[in-house]
């Protein structure tokens, strides 16, 4: 795998050359994506990341072990209790 940066400097210009203004609305719309171009991005990682992503489960993959987080990992993660049962990923049954 060859990595390389295309137009790095191009869009670092055009993002320094807005105003305030025009910043703020791009923010608005897509977050804080623009940041990502003052981020070095580490080639060894990139390439271990694509040497480990499997694309059939979007997840990474190591000896055959997927790197997917489950809803209780999250929830550790997060500290928020994904038990809700007014969430409609937790599945709940109905006695009749």
């Amino acid at each position: 795998m060859d990595c390389r940066r295309n137009r790095e400097d191009e869009l670092k210009g055009i993002w320094q050359s807005w105003d305030e203004a025009k910043k703020t609305r791009f923010q608005d719309n897509y977050g804080n994506v623009a940041q990502l171009l003052f981020v070095k991005p580490d080639d060894a990682l990139l390439k271990a990341m694509v040497h480990f992503w499997d694309p059939t489960y979007r997840c990474f993959m190591f000896n055959e072990v997927d790197m997917v987080p489950t809803i209780e990992k999250y929830s550790t993660i997060l500290y928020y209790d994904f038990r809700d049962s007014f969430r409609k990923y937790w599945k709940w049954s109905v006695d009749f």
